[in-house]
């Protein structure tokens, strides 16, 4: 007999992602029982210890005997090849759809039932590890945080590492990572050494260069595995809006499940393993079950579990562990086609890509970075759709978070950071810094959409003598704005992203820095180039069939100013003789004494919407 679990999930395409689970073991036939046997009264009878948690195993046993039972069923083919065997499980990704179908009241009764029993046997043995773990975590399935965090903190006599871990994985569950990540570093400063390196270093979710990095930090010493751990987490966090790392607690909470599901009976209705384990600190554990159709009488329930269909690959790459300030923004995407591990954030379960300018303007010893920061539109499959997300039901504390966008400049080795945020979902934002490396990040959140976007990546600024000139990168904004006196001036007026439409108009703005200190005349040019890799038409521009790719150019001298200073200039640009296409738009600057200064950033020319 074998047993399905799929877990399915989508990118914003529309292409589906589905990781399959088969278990390639059979339960044994003696936890076979009826689905209709009575469930006993929560009453705790006189009897010892060992006689008390007993029977509390056992009516765990039953619950999730029973609730094999009333699972819904589904007559969809999980079947098909394997991409990846871990352990007994068969892990494969395919297209097609899934809706939850919600869970029956039955089940929600049993599991209050439940918990009501093991209630009353630990207010006689609140000292039991596994009572307490049990009591936790069905509060957490039925998406009782609070409660869990109550129960977690009624610590009693039990071990007090465990019950710090506990606490830590309802704090996560409710929405404060904050106190989520304290409490496990409480745990994680408890706990037996073995344990303790096994839960820090996340091998399990990683793989090649990132897995490599930190083993071999751990080879090195204690604080370079510190210093590295610190990075990783820095790097692999959702979103710096949200106080606390989520991700990093998400880690440890997979492993407290982990560790409570060992030694209690699983939905599956195997033993707990290895591959469980794996596959729950990697993903995350199920949050909805279904049962296939089944025409082999001997082949008993076959349970599917599903995890979250919005998950996507939060960890950071090896490659931007090394040089996170060298990084791109491909280099930080949050991935969503088979990732290794799965993590949806609860306050933002829809996490999507966002494009937008970001330009850097050096000052010298310090350094200005200028972003455009827009809340994506949710393309996610589910979206078009008119069923319930119950994905989306959000943590305590995001109910009545206002809509923000932010800046953030921090440093890659932890600590220093600089940021900008304001109430909207769209908008320029400015922060300036200290020249040196850093890890900047656009971030737009809204609480009410469930939905959040996000660029992030390296940025390298050196510091530059004030007499040095400087030429800034270039930011796109539209042709109505103001004559520019300082750059705070553009943020409203900066374009979302690098691109315009066939026949607008639009202004380029950009800084030099370091002059004044010297009479000069400054040389400009401006020109508009056609990026353009077809091999015909270079070839056709040879012979003279088509026209040149350059399709505007500027130029003029001004006087440099008298006193040391920086010079903002802003000039309009007219795209009614381009093609549509992708364009380098190159600034030039001539300074006496140096060599040309010279910016290049792209841009978009798209065709006009068509007339309704």
């Amino acid at each position: 007999m074998c047993v399905e679990a799929p877990v399915s999930d989508r990118n914003a395409s529309g292409e589906r992602l589905l990781l399959a689970l088969l278990i390639l073991a059979c339960p044994s036939a003696a936890w076979a029982q009826s689905a209709s046997e009575p469930v006993s009264a929560p009453v705790i009878e006189a009897f010892d210890s060992a006689s008390a948690v007993g029977r509390a195993r056992s009516r765990q046993s039953r619950f999730e005997r029973r609730r094999a039972r009333l699972l819904p069923r589904t007559t969809a083919d999980w079947s098909g090849r394997c991409d990846e065997v871990v352990g007994r499980f068969c892990e494969w990704w395919d297209e097609g759809e899934w809706v939850p179908t919600p869970e029956s009241p039955e089940i929600d009764q049993e599991r209050r039932s439940l918990v009501t029993y093991l209630d009353s046997v630990a207010s006689v043995l609140p000292h039991d590890d596994w009572l307490l773990g049990q009591r936790v975590w069905y509060r957490v399935e039925g998406g009782a945080w609070l409660g869990a965090v109550e129960a977690a903190r009624s610590c009693g006599g039990a071990t007090p590492w465990w019950c710090a871990a506990l606490e830590g994985l309802a704090l996560h569950g409710a929405g404060d990572f904050e106190g989520s990540g304290a409490a496990f570093d409480r745990a994680l400063g408890e706990m037996p050494a073995e344990q303790r390196e096994r839960w820090t270093l996340p091998e399990r979710p990683l793989r090649g260069k990132a897995r490599d990095v930190l083993s071999e930090a751990r080879t090195e010493s204690p604080d370079s595995l510190g210093s590295a751990l610190e990075r990783f987490w820095l790097l692999s966090d959702p979103l710096y809006l949200v106080p606390g790392n989520d991700r990093r607690t998400a880690h440890f909470a997979r492993w407290t499940v982990s560790t409570l599901r060992e030694d209690a009976r699983n939905p599956f209705g195997i033993a707990w393993g290895r591959d469980l384990e794996e596959l729950t600190v990697r993903h995350g554990w199920e949050l909805w079950w279904e049962r296939s159709q089944s025409f082999d009488v001997s082949a008993g329930l076959n349970v599917i579990g599903h995890k979250h269909p919005e998950g996507r690959e939060y960890l950071a790459a090896g490659e931007t562990l090394l040089e996170p300030w060298s990084a791109t923004e491909d280099d930080m995407v949050v991935r969503k086609r088979r990732p290794r591990s799965l993590y949806a954030p609860a306050y933002a379960p829809v996490f999507l890509p966002m494009n937008g300018q970001s330009v850097v303007f050096p000052r010298g010893d310090r350094v200005a970075l200028v972003a455009t920061v827009a809340l994506p539109t949710d393309t996610t499959v589910h979206s078009r759709h008119s069923h319930p997300r119950p994905w989306l039901e959000p943590p305590p504390t995001a109910v009545g978070a206002s809509d923000t966008v932010a800046l953030f400049l921090i440093s890659p080795a932890g600590g220093a950071r600089v940021s900008t945020r304001r109430a909207a979902t769209q908008g320029g934002l400015m922060v300036e810094a200290p020249a040196g490396r850093w890890i900047a990040s656009a971030e737009a959140w809204s609480p009410g959409e469930r939905r959040a976007g996000r660029r992030r990546w390296g940025v390298t600024a050196d510091t530059l003598p004030p007499d040095l000139p400087a030429l800034s990168g270039l930011l796109f904004v539209r042709a109505d704005g103001p004559e520019p006196t300082t750059l705070s001036d553009m943020l409203s007026v900066a374009l979302p992203e690098a691109s315009i439409r066939l026949g607008d108009r639009m202004g380029v703005v950009w800084e030099v820095t370091g002059l004044g200190f010297a009479p000069s005349t400054l040389r400009y040019r401006l020109s508009v180039q056609r990026r353009d890799g077809n091999v015909a038409r270079r070839l056709g521009r040879w012979l003279g069939l088509v026209g040149d790719a350059q399709a505007l150019e500027l130029s003029w001298e001004e006087a440099g100013p008298d006193a040391p200073t920086s010079v903002l200039r802003r000039v309009e640009v007219e795209s009614g003789n381009l093609e549509p296409g992708d364009y380098d738009v190159t600034v030039e600057v001539g300074v006496p004494g140096r060599n040309p200064l010279t910016s290049v950033a792209r841009l978009r020319v798209d065709l006009p919407p068509p007339l309704s």
